[in-house]
């Protein structure tokens, strides 16, 4: 019997190794290397570059410039009537272009590019409170297994006391049999639990390190203190902090989107269009004679062409210029109705977020209690089972009873943290700067 109170211990040393001396990861550090080490991360980096890129309005001001060079040589080898006679010409010249359009085009893109530019940066800041919210869940269900182990570790540890106890009393001849073996079946029992969670810790940090990019042997902070907040209403932190949250910009920078679309249609639909295209060309000839004498001729011409280009056919309905007009103006109403339901959508999931907040507290608060409950009654059932006035059934009874209400605290106290995380996501704002402002006083 004795080697079966050896296994979890072994179990310890093979699973847990080290743990004390492993350094700790702070959630910022882990978020830090995830955004170092993350590939979506960097993606997303050169996306945001490429969209800045092609959204510039310098580009509008920059003309297409063009030089085009060319040269000819023709020339007699023998002359035209002796044999020492040797004449030739040549023609050389190159072309400078310049093409731009001016006016209402420009107007257009402008809008165009300036709403590109608004969502490209929203949607790297998007991907990035992504990752962050995936290390922070991460995280804090590494910290939530890692609790549940301890809590498991103290478990079997009791079982492992009141196995000795008990056999003591049975070598003493004051215990049957039967309590003996139920004994050896409760250390059996928390050992293959135990094992359970620890194969979880160890899933747990083998997903986290693939998140992070962190590597070797780590431990975790504990949960952060449990604060309870006193909430505004959904409709109430919407007014504070909805239309600066990136979900609502990215809403208006759809309907911006679409707005510039339709200007952009309409300057190139029912407005002139005026370009501008300057050329300068240099070249001539050049002839050579032998014995030496030299005829050349060079000349240079410039040209400015301006053109004007005025749309009709976007004037006739039905036409598929006015079509696209009329689209373009569909894709407005669109965008702007689908503002308002991203505004109700979000009160929404505001108010869920913080249905559960008020939910996770008042588990934490049960199940605090029951905690406190199944203490005191494993504590008078072990005072009764060492003086023989119980049966180890009973006492496991209750210690099975205390064992499950802290695993039970262990995951409300989760839930409750991750989920004031999830709203301070929601908002936009830090964990630390909700919590300052809105704790109960």
């Amino acid at each position: 019997m004795r080697k079966i109170l050896l296994v979890p211990v072994l179990l310890l040393s093979l699973l847990m190794p080290l743990c004390a001396d492993a350094p700790v990861i702070t959630l910022s550090e882990a978020i830090e290397s995830a955004m170092e080490n993350s590939t979506d991360m960097e993606i997303a980096r050169l996306e945001l570059q490429s969209s800045l890129r092609s959204a510039s309005n310098a580009s509008q001001y920059i003309p297409d410039l063009s030089l085009t060079g060319s040269a000819t040589i023709n020339g007699s080898m023998l002359g035209n009537t002796t044999l020492d006679k040797m004449s030739g010409n040549g023609n050389a010249g190159f072309d400078i272009g310049i093409t731009m359009g001016l006016g209402t085009s420009m107007i257009g893109t402008t809008a165009v590019n300036n709403a590109k530019r608004t969502i490209a940066n929203l949607t790297y800041a998007m991907s990035l409170s992504d990752l962050e919210q995936g290390i922070t869940k991460s995280y804090w269900t590494l910290v939530s297994s890692k609790r549940s182990l301890e809590s498991m570790e103290n478990d079997l540890a009791a079982a492992e006391r009141a196995y000795d106890d008990t056999k003591a009393a049975y070598d003493s001849g004051l215990v049957t049999s039967l309590e003996l073996s139920n004994a050896e079946l409760s250390v059996l029992n928390y050992e293959y639990a135990l094992k359970q969670l620890q194969d979880a810790y160890v899933l747990s940090q083998d997903a986290f390190r693939t998140l992070t990019g962190i590597e070797g042997e780590f431990d975790v902070t504990d949960f952060p203190e449990i604060v309870y907040l006193s909430l505004p209403t959904a409709e109430e932190l919407y007014n504070k902090y909805g239309e600066s949250s990136n979900t609502i910009k990215m809403l208006h920078a759809s309907v911006a989107t679409s707005e510039a679309a339709l200007t952009l249609q309409q300057v190139s639909s029912l407005y002139p269009n005026v370009s501008l295209a300057l050329n300068y060309n240099l070249g001539g000839d050049a002839y050579m004679n032998y014995p030496p004498s030299a005829e050349n001729n060079f000349n240079d011409v410039a040209s400015a062409t301006v053109t004007v280009s005025i749309p009709i056919s976007s004037y006739i309905p039905g036409s598929s210029a006015n079509n696209s007009l009329k689209n373009a103006e569909d894709s407005v109403e669109i965008s702007k109705l689908e503002l308002n339901a991203g505004r109700k959508d979000y009160i929404s999931a505001l108010r869920s977020t913080l249905t559960s907040i008020e939910q996770n507290r008042s588990n934490i608060e049960i199940t605090s209690k029951k905690v406190e409950v199944a203490q005191n009654t494993y504590d008078l059932a072990l005072e009764s089972y060492n003086a023989g006035l119980t049966s180890f059934s009973d006492l496991q009874t209750r210690m099975d009873a205390l064992s499950s209400a802290q695993i039970e605290l262990i995951n409300a106290e989760s839930e409750y943290i991750q989920n004031v995380y999830a709203l301070s996501f929601m908002l936009d704002i830090d964990y630390e700067s909700l919590v300052t402002l809105y704790a109960e006083k």
